[in-house]
């Protein structure tokens, strides 16, 4: 799959967090995050913002650098503004240094500004969706973010397999992603082909089950190997 334009993302990651900064402001920030149990509102705010800010180093620097948590701030009302100035900063980092450029990233074949800038974006797309279970996203950036969970799961050893096969289908829009299990991790294309196993769902929807935010409907084929995959691709 191609990806969106650097312009798309850039527009995406601040508009995405002015969504989150909203969504979370009317919330409790005490209460647990139900679909992040170990989170709190606030846990969650912080750790968006610092994702912002951790690759806006890395892309300013070209990196590797530490991670750090940058604690959100004390007063609810001042999330939004201080979500938006990591979105900025990082796509100001972006646009200084160029989307192709090289930086370092942890997937050994992505090692580009662009690459952190879509991955922020999907991460979080993901979590404003943890503050606002009722939300919309646009199907085609939807297919985006399912495309980029699976280069982020071409890393997780627990998915490595003997040629097992899943199949994920959009409902809503012409797009389809066949995975393999194999013994040095997965491999996936777009396109429809038999599988062992299938999950369909609109796009939206396909995302947040991917990301283990929503539970699959009815699974075509084999449901334990759904099952098994769901349980090893945990971020």
């Amino acid at each position: 799959m191609d990806w969106l334009a650097p312009e798309r993302y850039a527009a995406e990651l601040e508009a995405e967090a002015g969504r989150l900064g909203r969504a979370a402001t009317g919330l409790n920030p005490d209460a647990v995050v139900p679909t992040c149990p170990d989170w709190t509102v606030r846990d969650l705010i912080t750790h968006v913002g610092s994702g912002h800010r951790f690759a806006a180093e890395i892309i300013e620097t070209a990196g590797p650098v530490e991670y750090g948590r940058v604690p959100a701030p004390f007063d609810q009302d001042a999330w939004t503004a201080w979500l938006l100035d990591g979105a900025r900063r990082l796509t100001a980092a972006v646009a200084a240094r160029g989307f192709g450029a090289e930086v370092w990233s942890w997937h050994p074949e992505h090692q580009t500004a662009g690459f952190w800038l879509r991955r922020m974006v999907h991460d979080q797309v993901v979590h404003r969706f943890d503050a606002d279970p009722d939300g919309i996203l646009a199907p085609d950036l939807a297919a985006d973010g399912i495309a980029d969970v699976l280069l982020s799961f071409e890393m997780f050893e627990a998915l490595r397999g003997a040629g097992e096969t899943l199949q994920f289908r959009a409902t809503d829009i012409p797009r389809s992603w066949h995975v393999t299990l194999t013994a040095t991790g997965i491999s996936w294309t777009d396109g429809d082909h038999p599988a062992d196993a299938t999950v369909a769902a609109p796009a939206q929807q396909l995302l947040l089950i991917l990301n283990r935010r929503r539970p699959a409907p009815a699974v075509s084929g084999d449901p334990a190997l759904w099952e098994r995959w769901r349980e090893s691709s945990r971020f």
